[in-house]
């Protein structure tokens, strides 16, 4: 993913790849839907004629306010709903899966977007909060749903789609991957002592980690085992909120390359809708301008060195979601 190749295709056209005869009936859930490509996917998913839109968000009130918004620009009120979500705590996390338990009759696509991106060092969970929300706290939330969803595939016969945002970021943090204890990989990078990484870097870094986590989570659950298709994708630089919590010089550096080659978040909003629209040939793949685009991933992700590094990723993975809730990972692979 070289910054030439990047920079071109911040410029090509992105089709709604979405149908209203694909989303009639349907229910979706969006993570970080109060602002930017969150909610523009949702408007697209209300205005496709979905049955119902989860809006997964952390503020109550700003789920609201973006609700507002959402029904006055789709006219069709009733259909998007707002729910607490908080990816930086365990306990949030499980409420939110119980409350899909007990109260959706169905959920075709969880799109995951939501993402911490922050200045500041704190811990959550006792993990770097950036790595918390984006890492363990996503793929805790993929790992919860699973059982749900392969539920639902089989007893209605089709095939949910789960999607995680991610960022070509990620790609320019292997250094930093390579100086770190390949063994606590978790604890490592939340000792403030021997990191620090800035808050745009620990962004981009844990983009890396959500990237080689999400590949070997695809592995161990192909969708001939779940009927539940996994798939990854980078919306590219959009005109959002993300950077709000950084300092001004962070803000100022990225507006202006926001203002050169930065999508509008509808735009960027696509990107999700085509990868929430694809079948099985997208299972485990990187998505990215409307297309499936593994072929251009770098060789330290795809090749021996690099499955074998994220097994290791996903390993101590999942010794934080067991603390989260014991058995959860067995339970999400689990083929009865």
């Amino acid at each position: 993913m070289g910054l030439l190749n990047t920079f071109r295709h911040q410029y090509t056209s992105l089709p709604i790849n979405l149908t209203q005869e694909q989303c009639s009936g349907k229910t979706y859930i969006v993570t970080g839907a109060n602002i930017g490509i969150g909610l523009e996917c949702a408007k697209h998913l209300v205005r496709l004629q979905s049955k119902r839109v989860i809006l997964a968000v952390r503020s109550e009130s700003r789920g609201k306010t973006a609700l507002a918004e959402l029904e006055s620009e789709t006219g069709r009120p009733g259909v998007a709903e707002v729910w607490m979500l908080d990816l930086s705590s365990f306990d949030s996390v499980k409420a939110f899966v119980n409350r899909v338990e007990v109260q959706l009759d169905r959920v075709d696509g969880l799109i995951s977007n939501a993402a911490a991106a922050s200045a500041e060092w704190t811990l959550n969970e006792g993990i770097e909060s950036t790595v918390a929300v984006n890492v363990v706290g996503t793929m805790l939330l993929s790992v919860l749903m699973m059982p749900y969803l392969k539920s639902f595939a089989q007893r209605s016969g089709t095939k949910p789609v789960m999607n995680i945002v991610t960022s070509d970021l990620g790609f320019v943090r292997q250094e930093d991957l390579r100086k770190m204890d390949q063994k606590n990989i978790f604890s490592d990078i939340s000792d403030s002592r021997k990191w620090s990484i800035d808050g745009t870097n620990r962004y981009a870094f844990s983009k890396l980690l959500q990237i080689y986590a999400i590949r070997h989570f695809a592995t161990l659950a192909p969708v001939s085992k779940t009927g539940v298709i996994i798939n990854y994708l980078s919306p590219g630089l959009c005109n959002t909120g993300l950077t709000r919590y950084y300092d001004d010089g962070v803000k100022v550096m990225v507006a202006v390359l926001r203002g050169v080659m930065g999508r509008s978040a509808e735009w960027g909003s696509r990107n999700l809708l085509y990868a929430v629209s694809l079948g099985e040939e997208s299972h485990g793949k990187y998505i990215s301008y409307c297309e499936i685009v593994e072929k251009e991933l770098p060789p330290y992700i795809t090749d021996a060195s690099g499955r074998e590094l994220g097994e290791k990723i996903w390993n101590q993975l999942v010794v934080e979601m067991e603390r989260a809730q014991p058995g959860c990972v067995k339970k999400a692979l689990d083929e009865n």
